[in-house]
């Protein structure tokens, strides 16, 4: 029987937990090649009770397009609208992107939205001075929001 070293035994069990994480989908929501870690949405939106919406946007600028795969869950009613917006956390912001949005209260669109270059260079280049906004019936001026990054 031979003797593992120690070095060789924190090898395998390295090996072992990325090849468990890689089976399992590792828990981590990725963006397509090129992308951002997918963003939380969630009641950051200033003045709305937790309602218990939520979603994910991942998002790729390609060429002059802004490409995203929103999900959205729970509304309290049915979406409106959605966009990206130029400000900081907690702050309010004007619209530079308007995006596709599903129907209802739970759904997932995949889309690409074209874009002025000057936005999506800003956006490049400060992605934290901007944030995706979704609207519903209840709440016009948002339900759910997320800093980009």
């Amino acid at each position: 029987m031979s003797t593992i070293t120690r070095s060789t035994f924190k090898l395998i069990a390295v090996a072992a937990t990325v090849a468990a994480l890689t089976l399992a989908g590792g828990g981590v929501a990725n963006a397509k090649t090129g992308g951002v870690p997918a963003i939380p949405l969630n009641n950051e939106q200033a003045g709305v009770p937790d309602t218990g919406a939520s979603g994910f946007l991942r998002y790729n600028i390609t060429g002059s397009e802004f490409c995203y795969r929103l999900e959205v869950r729970h509304l309290s009613a049915p979406v409106t609208v959605g966009h990206i917006h130029v400000g900081a956390r907690n702050s309010k912001g004007a619209v530079v992107i308007p995006l596709e949005v599903g129907k209802g209260t739970d759904w997932t669109v995949s889309s690409c939205v074209a874009a002025t270059p000057m936005v999506l260079e800003e956006i490049a280049a400060n992605p934290r001075g901007y944030y995706v906004n979704v609207h519903s019936e209840n709440y016009k001026a948002g339900e759910i929001r997320g800093q980009l990054k």
